[in-house]
C-alpha cells in the first residue's frame, strides 16, 4: 500500500470515529437547551447594568427583559416592565455554546428587579436573577427554597425562605426596628377563590446554619381549622421595608374522612346495583382517594370487573350469587389518614322455573296425562330455566309419595310403566338449594285381554251348541223315513 492510500485509509478511520461523537454532540444540546447568567443574586448597579451568560441557543432566540418586584403593601396588580429586548452587547460562539454579554445605562431607574432571559420559541427555557438598581425605593426579596423533607407533624409545617437584602440603607433611619418579621395574609381557600375574610398574622421564624430563614407555620397556634388554607407570606426588616409576598397553598387535615356506603342492603341474584358514597373529611375541597374491595359470597376477594362500573364516588355491580356480599371502601384523604368502611348486601337466590314438554299435545301444564302401556312416550324437562350460574348444576328428581322413581330431565315408559293414575311430583333443584316443583297426573292403561277361563268357557259353549245342532239333525232325519240311514256316496 502506497503512503498515498495509507493516508487516504486514515483520513476516512478518523471521520467514522468521529462524526458518530459530533453527531452525538449536537442531538444533545437540541434535546437539552440552556441558557445562564453569570452573576448571583442581589447583585446592585447604580450607574450601568452589566451581565453576562451562555446559551445552546441562537442569541437572535433570545429575549431578556427587567421587570420591577413590587413589594406586598404594593396596589399594583402586575409587575412592571421596564425593558425588554432582543439585542446584546456583544455575542460569541465557542464550541456550539454562545456567549452573551448586556450592558445597559440605568442611572435614571431605582427598584428591586427581575432580570430574565428566556428563549422565544420556548418560554420554559428561561434563566432569572434578581438586581438592586440605585441606591433608594428598593425592597427586601424574599425566595423560597423547596424542600422534599416530611413533616413531623401535619399541624406544624417549616418553609425555608432567601432573603436578599438590598445593599444600600434607607437614607432615613425613622421607624427603625431591632428585628425582622415574617407575616402572612391568609384565608381558607376552595376553588379558585377565599371563602373567608383574609387576615394578617405574624409567623415564627429563626435562622439556620447557611442563614436562611426557617418560617414556622403552627396550626394551633394560628388557631384555624382543618381545610385548604392560602398564605402570602411577605417579610418586614428592620427598616419597615416590605418585601414581595410568596403565595403558598396549604392543607390541615389532623382527621380522617368519614365514609358513608349508601344503596340496597337486599337484591335478587344477577341484579345490577348501585351504590354510592358520602364522604366527609371535615373541610370543602377536600381530596380523598377511594378504594373499593368486593368478597363475594364464595369467599373471593375482588375489586371491580371491566363490565361493571366504577365513578370517583360510586360503583355498580353485578351481583351473580347469592348469599352474603361484603362492599368495603377505603377512604384516604390527602395528607395520609384513612379510614375504612364496610356495607354489608344479602343477595337472594332465583329458583329454577320449570319448562315440561310432552310426546302429547299438552294445553295446560295440569291436564292429566293419558298413555298406553304398550306406546312409547316422555316427560322433557330440560329447558327449564334458571340463573347462569345455576343452570349448568340442575337437577331432577321424579317422586311419587316419598319415592324417587327417577333422576335425570326426561322421564319416558322405559323408566316408568306402572298401570293406572299416579300424583307425579317433578322436583328441579339449583346448586343454592332452591327448589321448585310441579305435580303432574299421570294415567297409563292396558287394553284388556283374554284369560284361560274364559277361553276353557267360551270352548265349552261352543261344544255344547254344536252337539245340541248335531241332535237336531238326527232327529229330523228320523222323523223322515223312520229309519236312520247314513248315506252312501256313489262311486
Amino acid at each position: 500500500m502506497t503512503s498515498k492510500a495509507a493516508s487516504l485509509v486514515a483520513v476516512l478511520l478518523l471521520l467514522i470515529v468521529t462524526i458518530p461523537n459530533a453527531t452525538a454532540v449536537i442531538k444533545n444540546e437540541s434535546e437539552n437547551p440552556l441558557v445562564t447568567i453569570s452573576a448571583e443574586q442581589g447583585i446592585t448597579f447604580v450607574e450601568n447594568m452589566n451581565l453576562s451568560g451562555q446559551s445552546t441557543i441562537p442569541a437572535a432566540e433570545l429575549v431578556w427583559s427587567l421587570v420591577v418586584i413590587d413589594s406586598v403593601v404594593s396596589t399594583g396588580i402586575e409587575d412592571t416592565l421596564l425593558l425588554s429586548s432582543s439585542t446584546f452587547s456583544n455575542v460569541t460562539m465557542n464550541d456550539d455554546i454562545y456567549d452573551w454579554t448586556l450592558s445597559i445605562p440605568v442611572n435614571s431607574l431605582n427598584c428591586t428587579c427581575r432580570f430574565s432571559i428566556q428563549s422565544i420559541n420556548d418560554f420554559t427555557i428561561t434563566a432569572s436573577t434578581v438586581v438592586f438598581i440605585g441606591t433608594n425605593s428598593q425592597i427586601p426579596y424574599i425566595e423560597y427554597l423547596p424542600s422534599f423533607q416530611t413533616y413531623e407533624s401535619n399541624e406544624l409545617k417549616i418553609f425555608e425562605y432567601q432573603v436578599i437584602t438590598p445593599e444600600f440603607e434607607p437614607t432615613s433611619n425613622l421607624g427603625l426596628t431591632d428585628s425582622t418579621s415574617f407575616k402572612a395574609n391568609i384565608c381558607q381557600f376552595s376553588g379558585d377563590s377565599c371563602i373567608t375574610e383574609s387576615v394578617v398574622v405574624e409567623l415564627n421564624h429563626s435562622v439556620n446554619e447557611l442563614g436562611n430563614y426557617d418560617v414556622s407555620i403552627d396550626k394551633l397556634t394560628l388557631d384555624i381549622a382543618d381545610g385548604n388554607w392560602l398564605f402570602e407570606i411577605y417579610l418586614r426588616d428592620s427598616f419597615l421595608r416590605y418585601s414581595n409576598s410568596v403565595e403558598m397553598f396549604l392543607t390541615f387535615d389532623t382527621n380522617p374522612p368519614n365514609v358513608t356506603i349508601m344503596g340496597a342492603t337486599n337484591a335478587q341474584e344477577q341484579d345490577f346495583m348501585v351504590y354510592s358514597t358520602i364522604v366527609d373529611d371535615g373541610y370543602d375541597s377536600s381530596l380523598v382517594a377511594l378504594t373499593w374491595t368486593i368478597t363475594e359470597p364464595n369467599g373471593i376477594i375482588r375489586s371491580i370487573h371491566d363490565y361493571e362500573i366504577i365513578t370517583d364516588s360510586s360503583i355498580g355491580l353485578i351481583l351473580n350469587q347469592s348469599g352474603e356480599w361484603n362492599i368495603s371502601v377505603l377512604a384516604i384523604d390527602s395528607v395520609g389518614y384513612f379510614s375504612k368502611q364496610s356495607y354489608i348486601v344479602i343477595v337472594h337466590n332465583i329458583p329454577p322455573e320449570i319448562s315440561l314438554k310432552s310426546s302429547v299435545s299438552l294445553d295446560d301444564i295440569n291436564d292429566n296425562l293419558v298413555f298406553d302401556v304398550s306406546e312409547s312416550w316422555y316427560l322433557d324437562a330440560s329447558e327449564s330455566t334458571d340463573t347462569v350460574n345455576d343452570i349448568n348444576s340442575l337437577t331432577y328428581s321424579w317422586i311419587i309419595g316419598d319415592e324417587i322413581i327417577h333422576s335425570g330431565a326426561n322421564l319416558t315408559n322405559l323408566e316408568y310403566d306402572i298401570v293406572g293414575q299416579n300424583s307425579i311430583i317433578l322436583a328441579v333443584s339449583d346448586s343454592d338449594g332452591a327448589t321448585t316443583q310441579l305435580t303432574i297426573q299421570l294415567q297409563v292403561t292396558e287394553v284388556d285381554k283374554p284369560t284361560k277361563d274364559n277361553n276353557e268357557f267360551a270352548a265349552v259353549i261352543t261344544l255344547l251348541i254344536v252337539g245340541l245342532l248335531l241332535i237336531t239333525l238326527v232327529m229330523r232325519l228320523r222323523g223322515s223315513d223312520g229309519s236312520f240311514n247314513l248315506p252312501k256316496w256313489d262311486k
